[in-house]
């Protein structure tokens, strides 16, 4: 409950923040050098019950402490539309063993993503911004406690999402999947795949 609350209480924040924006005129047309993107959400593992080192293994589905920082460029005036960038991503689950008694959970599994992206803009001149995009890179996992191993592979991730922007300033909400099959220091398979709901606040630097 606490946790939903300090969701919402984030997404008021920033909604607020960028409100203004719908009142300004669209952007110049030149696009800006770089962009800077701080990010939570709603973030839920695709899978909760996993077989990991001949254990079964209970996750916490809602992600916590969910942020991700993202940054990218707009290329020349001519590819407008186009941005390439890079984004860390970071969430946590924690999780028991299936056949725990109480159900308390006894360690938590870390993720964290680097990865490469790009983005599509539709309308890159007006303060409605939708885009689609993707990426891959390196994602890993790790637990404290030592149950689990560590594990490490490639993900890959597709977002959708609307950008509401004025000349510096601008908010986003996007839906951000992710699959990341990871194997672990033994040889075993770790599912960290997730999907989620993300807001963010966009700082737009330079000019072309």
């Amino acid at each position: 409950m606490i946790l939903t609350m300090s969701r919402w209480c984030v997404t008021l924040l920033l909604a607020g923040m960028a409100l203004p924006a719908m009142g300004q005129s669209p952007p110049p047309k030149q696009p800006n050098a770089f962009v800077l993107t701080i990010k939570t959400g709603d973030v839920k593992l695709a899978d909760d019950s996993q077989t990991i080192g001949g254990n079964d293994w209970s996750f916490e589905r809602s992600a916590t402490d969910v942020a991700a920082i993202e940054g990218e460029t707009r290329l020349e005036r001519e590819a407008e539309n186009l941005s390439l960038g890079g984004e860390i991503l970071r969430y946590r689950n924690p999780f028991r063993l299936a056949s725990a008694p109480g159900g308390s959970f006894s360690g938590t599994l870390y993720t964290q993503a680097l990865l490469a992206k790009s983005k599509y803009y539709f309308l890159p001149g007006s303060a409605w911004q939708p885009y689609v995009g993707g990426g891959f890179g390196l994602v890993w996992t790790y637990d404290y406690s030592a149950p689990l191993h560590s594990a490490n592979g490639v993900g890959y991730q597709g977002v959708v999402g609307m950008q509401l922007r004025s000349d510096r300033v601008g908010f986003r909400m996007e839906y951000m999947a992710l699959r990341a099959r990871l194997t672990d220091d033994n040889g075993g398979k770790v599912d960290a795949s997730s999907h989620g709901l993300f807001v963010g606040l966009s700082f737009f630097f330079g000019r072309r």
